[in-house]
């Protein structure tokens, strides 16, 4: 008698914990992007007006948690950016012509079932490698590479080129993409009192052969503010 009383409290300690580790966990919200051919699209992908954000695989698949109705999501890829508003759903397949802002977006009951399966360790709730361009600008630094580097110090010069100290290049350079508001430029046009943010990512793969030696994400207040 007392080993089933025991093994019933086992048991129920057991559900327990694990509803409150799923709560704890939040609520699964998965996706696909894709072109009109089926491809999928490898982009960033943004909850509007937070810090929240993740990466589609190379099927264009993504995951996030907690994703709020009236929620507005944001997929940039390379030069392009699509804005589109979850309006309730659970979960998107969307279809993108990358021509313009035509698009298709659908809730998908696959997708809604399919729980944690693209979530996993993608979401991010913070830019780990993020600077803010107060932290830039409290440097001191007119020059918006010395500003990033002090606050950043994995990246360095190289033979006059920005680059990320554990990266080594097969093709004789190892030099960063540099991209403001998604167009790639030279840093020195850039004004530091301009800048909203900076993220540094390694290995973005999502940016072509450009990227394999990491990409510095410059956003400006004025690119931000569009957005929103």
């Amino acid at each position: 008698m007392r080993l089933t009383t025991l093994l019933l409290t086992t048991i129920s300690l057991f559900i327990s914990t694990l509803a409150s580790a799923q709560n704890e966990a939040g609520v699964p919200f998965n996706g696909s992007i894709t072109s009109l051919d089926g491809r999928g699209i490898r982009a960033r992908v943004i909850v509007e007006n937070s810090d929240k954000q993740t990466y589609s695989d190379g099927k264009g698949r993504f995951g996030l948690t907690d994703i709020e109705p009236d929620d507005v999501l944001l997929f940039v890829a390379r030069r392009d950016t699509l804005r589109v508003a979850v309006d309730g759903k659970q979960s998107l397949r969307i279809i993108w012509a990358r021509e313009g802002d035509h698009y298709e977006a659908e809730e998908d009951e696959e997708l809604v079932n399919f729980g944690y399966g693209y979530v996993k360790r993608r979401e991010s709730t913070e830019f780990t490698s993020g600077i803010s361009g107060d932290r830039l600008r409290a440097t001191g630094c007119t020059n918006i590479v010395d500003a990033i580097m002090i606050c950043y110090p994995a990246l360095t010069m190289i033979n006059g080129e920005l680059c990320l100290r554990s990266v080594n290049s097969a093709r004789g350079s190892s030099a960063v993409l540099i991209l403001c508001d998604g167009v790639e430029t030279r840093p020195e046009t850039i004004n530091p009192n301009d800048v909203k943010s900076v993220e540094i990512l390694k290995g973005a793969n999502m940016y072509g052969f450009r990227g394999v030696n990491g990409v510095v994400l410059i956003t400006t207040k004025s690119a931000e503010d569009q957005l929103r």
